[in-house]
């Protein structure tokens, strides 16, 4: 961990010397990382591995005026930090939810993830009909653990599916759930799965594709009917002065990132190729966005 804090001081050192050489004063903030491989990518140790960390990075080497620290921290530790303090705080990856709207401030979305899937073992028994629409797609998840409830499913605690399967999943039994609490909350619940400790993952493309990459794990998988095409995941701030000038600065950027190429490609690059082109038809609709006076 002392290494981490070493790379953190480096990262606000050189964000200060940006903010000196363009002549502006440079505002504090913090960063709460809860994702140990995120913190090395935004520190420069390590190559992104993922969407959300190359595309977090890419805004962040673009970002000059801001003294820019990386904090490890758990989700819930930020999170009560964020509700406490004066200070400037903020995370990455976070769904917009009524709840976090009222609380706090978030960017234009920094990256678009292909909504989550229910993932199956590839010898598991096929889901029955009866729990299937017409289209192939799973009705809902309380009607799935209606018809096994002994199964398991495997979740991140204190983390937010998305407004969609956060209402679902709050009908599905306790019994019915594994939650794995703690850090890189992506390897942790996808390794119990690929580990068969649960029968269930809801997951997304991109992560499952990642992982599959490396351990050649092939998996059923099917979407949830009438849930949302991507979600989107955006920076989220404590309300201050500092915030809301770091958040417009984050939002200027982003219009701007949008018509990139390098912004798709750090999408595309983590996707199958089946996935290109409607990943590609979803960015388009993320420069329709303005900045909001």
């Amino acid at each position: 961990m002392q290494s981490f804090r070493q790379w953190v001081r480096y990262r606000a050192v050189l964000f200060s010397f940006i903010a000196f050489s363009n002549i502006s004063i440079a505002e504090s903030l913090r960063i709460y990382i809860d994702d140990e491989k995120d913190l090395l990518v935004f520190t420069g140790q390590v190559a992104p591995s993922n969407i959300a960390g190359a595309t977090n990075n890419m805004l962040f080497n673009m970002i000059d005026g801001v003294d820019i620290e990386f904090v490890p921290s758990s989700y819930k530790r930020a999170l009560r930090i964020m509700s406490q303090q004066p200070e400037p705080i903020c995370v990455v990856n976070k769904v917009k939810t009524q709840e976090r709207e009222a609380a706090f401030l978030f960017s234009l979305p920094i990256n678009l993830y292909l909504s989550r899937r229910l993932y199956l073992q590839i010898d598991a028994e096929p889901l029955a009909p009866s729990l299937l629409d017409e289209q192939g797609n799973v009705i809902s998840l309380p009607k799935l653990f209606h018809a096994h409830r002994h199964k398991l499913i495997v979740l991140a605690g204190a983390f937010s599916y998305g407004p969609f399967l956060d209402k679902q999943l709050a009908q599905v039994s306790s019994a019915n759930k594994v939650i794995r609490e703690g850090s890189n909350h992506y390897d942790t619940v996808y390794r119990m799965f690929h580990l068969r400790r649960v029968d269930f993952l809801l997951a997304y493309p991109a992560e499952v594709y990642r992982h599959a990459k490396t351990d050649k794990s092939q998996y059923q998988s099917y979407r949830m009917a009438n849930s949302p095409g991507f979600i989107l995941g955006h920076i989220m701030c404590n309300d201050t002065t500092a915030s809301r000038t770091f958040i417009k600065k984050v939002n200027t950027i982003m219009l701007q990132m949008y018509n990139q190429d390098e912004f798709t490609n750090a999408h595309l690059h983590f996707l199958p190729k089946q996935e290109h082109d409607v990943t590609k038809q979803y960015i388009e609709q993320l420069k329709r966005y303005q900045i909001q006076p």
